[in-house]
């Protein structure tokens, strides 16, 4: 009677043990590979760039010096501000200054091309004598046209202002300017660059070569001191 517990006991150790997990070679592999990664995922939260916030760890002394810290900085750029701020306002008035001055001088510049005021300066003054009527009004129109191509600022042909709306033509009594007939010679003022301006009626195929193939003689001057004094009468709508 007392062996009969012997074969009991002899079976509970084979269940336990078929019971028990044993790991193959594979598995443990894989669960070494889990705890590595595991591992680096805590490092990586803990010390996401190897470094710990140093306000986390800060004493109260030195949170203190930190707010003075910040209370400095908040007046020196409070100081800036104000400082930026004054030369703002400085820059302000002289850029109105300079919009004024700009503003006028856009004003003259308006009041010249327009032909609405006499203008004086240096430029170039042009004589043709044509007594056969060989030189058309085509002639003086690419004249014109050369001169404000070389910079002419205002332009006088016989007694008119040659604006925008300056027109040539040919009649039975010879070449008129915007209604005014012209007489012989026909005088050109332009205000300018000299040098340039001689040089741009001088160039083959320019006003020169053209007005003396006609038959007409050409002559030009230049003057360190040219007056237009003719304008054009301002008119409101």
């Amino acid at each position: 009677m007392t062996d009969a517990p012997e074969p009991a006991a002899a079976n509970i150790g084979e269940v336990l043990r078929a019971l028990a997990y044993q790991p193959s070679r594979p598995h443990i592999m894989i669960g070494a590979l889990f705890l590595l990664l595991g591992l680096l995922i805590t490092l990586a939260v803990v010390r996401p760039d190897g470094e710990v916030d140093e306000w986390r760890v800060a004493r109260t002394e030195d949170l203190v010096q930190i707010l003075d810290d910040l209370g400095e900085r908040q007046v020196r750029l409070e100081a800036e501000a104000q400082r930026l701020s004054e030369i703002e306002r400085d820059l302000r008035a002289g850029s109105t200054a300079e919009a004024l001055a700009e503003a006028r001088r856009q004003l003259e510049a308006l009041r010249v091309m327009t032909g609405t005021t006499p203008v004086v300066g240096p430029g170039l003054e042009i004589e043709i004598t044509d007594p056969g009527d060989a030189v058309d009004s085509a002639v003086l129109v690419n004249a014109v046209q050369e001169l404000r191509d070389a910079g002419a600022e205002a332009i006088q042909v016989g007694d008119t202002r040659v604006v925008v709306d300056t027109w040539f033509a040919d009649t039975d009594d010879g070449i008129v300017v915007s209604g005014q007939p012209l007489s012989d010679p026909i005088t050109i003022r332009a205000i300018g660059d000299p040098d340039t301006l001689a040089a741009a009626v001088s160039i083959p195929g320019g006003l020169a070569e053209s007005v003396r193939t006609r038959g007409a003689e050409f002559g030009s001057a230049t003057s360190p001191e040219l007056t237009i004094s003719v304008t054009v009468p301002v008119t409101t709508s």
